[in-house]
């Protein structure tokens, strides 16, 4: 059997092909895209992926959870190993460890085992150095044949994405595709034939800017606040420590707040602003193992953020409660720079494809962060003769993969 896979920064879904054309499996109960995470658990050794990962995580099971995992592919982090109960585990073998468990559960669902995959990819895995985005391709290739797979085939994910939508047929469309994952943003410029049938690639460009780093900028720049970050603490006059509340906001590195050193320090700002509510509130995060519900409840103000003008988090310990409101003007303040590199590299992808913005006919738009209405009107709005497509904007990336898997098969 043959399925297309978009193994994403934050989540992940299969599709197969068949009469009816494209379909995403269903991975778990009611949901066809599952959280890109692994959970060790400390005594058994033994994992899960996705949801049930996370839940074992929140139900307080001691153990390891990671998340974001594809985004190590594209830095110096795939060739080092990462602490799991009393053992030092390579982060290819995590990657490893997803994917044979996800690809286990669609051979599950279907009865059917899986030999060939098309493997999305973003159109640049770290846009700054070429080498490390050529050598994520060859190790994810090797991940997928360690986890069982005897063919792999990439397709870039936003080329798949254009891929996924049967355009209104009697003319040839020139498609514009905007696709925002956890950790990347792609950008491709996808001629269609009148029949649907023939695609052509005008033009891809992409950068190491996410979804995530959303989160990160509303983290560190506003929600951590609450738990510190840029206070003047009282008994010396220094400004608290940035590198823990960095730490805090990055999806990736969340594990390492639970260090020896980081907790040290977290004591030392302790000593030192003894009636801080926040850094007493910061302690109790660290020490519950919380910072995978802080950086869930992040996410989730961002989300809500593209349907109200204002947000409101909120954090409790046993003797404090922390509020802030948020509101989606200082949200797109904060992703303002973001979006405008995000600008730049889709008027590269433009120049490249040799295409003004009138002539595009169809907009394709991909990944949660795409509903963000800044992020709609700046990456969007240029294109004024162009229809947004009613698109799958979750699963349109593997249900176009395995569009492109069966029609390559049938050549």
């Amino acid at each position: 059997m043959q399925v297309g896979i978009d193994f994403g920064t934050s989540n992940t879904s299969i599709a197969v092909y068949g009469p009816d054309g494209a379909d995403l499996l269903m991975l778990e109960p009611e949901t066809t895209s599952i959280p890109t995470a692994v959970f060790y658990g400390a005594e058994s050794g033994e994992y899960a992926i996705g949801t049930q990962a996370v839940s074992a995580y929140e139900s307080g099971e001691e153990g390891r959870l990671m998340r974001s995992i594809k985004s190590v592919l594209g830095s110096s982090l795939i060739d080092e190993t990462t602490e799991v109960g009393r053992r030092r585990l390579p982060f290819r073998d995590v990657i490893v460890h997803f994917l044979r468990r996800v690809i286990s559960n669609a051979e599950a669902l279907t009865g059917q085992r899986v030999e060939s995959v098309i493997q999305g990819r973003p159109v640049s895995f770290n846009d700054r150095h070429p080498d490390l985005d050529k050598r994520a391709q060859t190790i994810l290739e090797a991940c997928l044949h360690e986890a069982g797979v005897a063919h792999v085939e990439f397709l870039d994910e936003p080329v798949a994405a254009a891929r996924s939508v049967k355009f209104p047929g009697g003319r040839e469309r020139l498609i514009f595709v905007v696709d925002i994952g956890g950790g990347t943003s792609d950008f491709s410029v996808v001629r269609i034939s009148a029949d649907n049938a023939g695609f052509d690639v005008l033009g891809s460009s992409g950068l190491y800017v996410g979804g995530n780093d959303f989160d990160h900028k509303l983290s560190f720049f506003e929600l951590s606040r609450l738990f510190g970050n840029w206070e003047t603490l009282e008994l010396n006059g220094l400004v608290a420590p940035s590198a823990p509340y960095s730490t805090l906001s990055d999806w990736k590195s969340l594990n390492k707040l639970y260090t020896r050193d980081t907790q040290k320090l977290i004591r030392w700002m302790i000593l030192n602003s003894p009636n801080s509510k926040g850094l007493q509130a910061f302690d109790y995060l660290v020490r519950n193992h919380e910072a995978h519900t802080y950086a869930k409840r992040t996410e989730q103000i961002k989300i809500g953020l593209s349907a109200a003008d204002q947000q409101t988090f909120v954090y409790e310990t046993a003797d404090a409660r922390l509020e802030k409101q948020v509101a989606r003007k200082t949200f797109e303040d904060l992703i303002d720079e973001a979006l405008s590199r995000m600008d730049e590299v889709a008027s590269e992808c433009l120049t490249q494809a040799g295409v003004s913005p009138d002539q595009i006919t169809d907009v394709v738009m991909v990944g949660g962060s795409t509903f963000i209405p800044l992020v709609q009107a700046r990456l969007a709005g240029r294109f004024h003769n162009a229809d947004v497509s009613a698109n799958d904007r979750f699963g349109a990336v593997a249900k176009g993969l395995a569009v492109h898997g069966a029609a390559t098969a049938r050549r």
